[in-house]
């Protein structure tokens, strides 16, 4: 892509590894000075690396989403670094796989903390710097999950929900100050996770799940990078308050139909 982000700088939380990491090289390759955030040092700097060994500019901040002293000392440490914040990636995040009925109020509280508090504090945080400075974008990593049920894990799905309307909340409250809020909701996507997580299954049951996705595949990372490059552009200067789904067609689907249909 053009260097649409010369001269700007992003700050990518859970940047370290899979849809993380691949957005902040995407942000990097359209000229973005990326700072990297997590709680994990090793895997960060792998990701800088690249990026640097790209041409690009990365730094490396320790720090959990969830603390609000840790995601302080963050953002005045990539401000003393770069110099400004114009970009800010909501994308740290977990999954709490359960029952309904099992999920015990550790495992909410943690989810919750990280998925939806996380980015709060982030956005917050980080807005009260960018409002006196001309203003910036933030993209909050949603998920195609906040629209309905995808399996036992009530946690992650109330968190998502909850930061798509946070982004709406945000925006609007926002958009006085120059700053833009939307968020993205991916599908199923191609990390090393899922991909983990599909050789485990049978073949036959994902098989029968992805005739249920319109494009019959996998959403690729660089897919999700180009999105979230697009929005914090300045080819996105009207757009605030979105979800957009990149999802090879999920959500234009009715599943129930699929369910129903051999009844008729």
């Amino acid at each position: 892509m053009m260097q649409e982000l010369e001269g700007k700088v992003a700050l990518v939380t859970g940047g370290g590894r899979g849809i993380g990491a691949g957005i902040a090289e995407g942000l990097a390759q359209a000229g973005a000075t990326v700072a990297l955030m997590g709680r994990s040092r090793a895997p960060l700097e792998e990701v800088a690396a690249r990026i640097q060994a790209g041409g690009g500019r990365a730094s490396v901040h320790i720090g959990s989403v969830s603390n609000p002293d840790e995601v302080e000392r963050v953002l005045d440490d990539v401000l003393a670094a770069h110099g400004s914040l114009e970009i800010i990636v909501n994308n740290a995040g977990i999954v709490d796989e359960a029952d309904f009925l099992d999920i015990s109020l550790e495992g909410w509280n943690k989810t919750i903390g990280t998925d939806l508090t996380g980015a709060f504090l982030v956005t917050q945080r980080a807005a009260r710097r960018m409002r006196g400075t001309g203003g910036g974008s933030v993209v909050n990593i949603a998920s195609i999950d906040a629209n309905g049920y995808d399996g036992p894990q009530g946690s992650y799905v109330a968190a998502k929900a909850g930061l798509v309307g946070l982004t709406k909340n945000a925006a609007v409250e926002l958009a006085q100050h120059s700053i833009r809020v939307n968020s993205v909701s991916p599908g199923w996507t191609r990390t090393p996770m899922v991909e983990e997580f599909v050789s485990e299954k049978a073949l036959q049951h994902m098989m029968t799940d992805f005739q249920r996705v319109p494009m019959k595949r996998l959403v690729e990372i660089p897919e999700l990078a180009n999105a979230v490059v697009f929005l914090v552009s300045d080819k996105a200067s009207a757009i605030t308050g979105i979800d957009l789904p990149v999802d090879c067609g999920t959500l234009a689907t009715l599943y129930v139909y699929e369910t129903i249909r051999p009844l008729f």
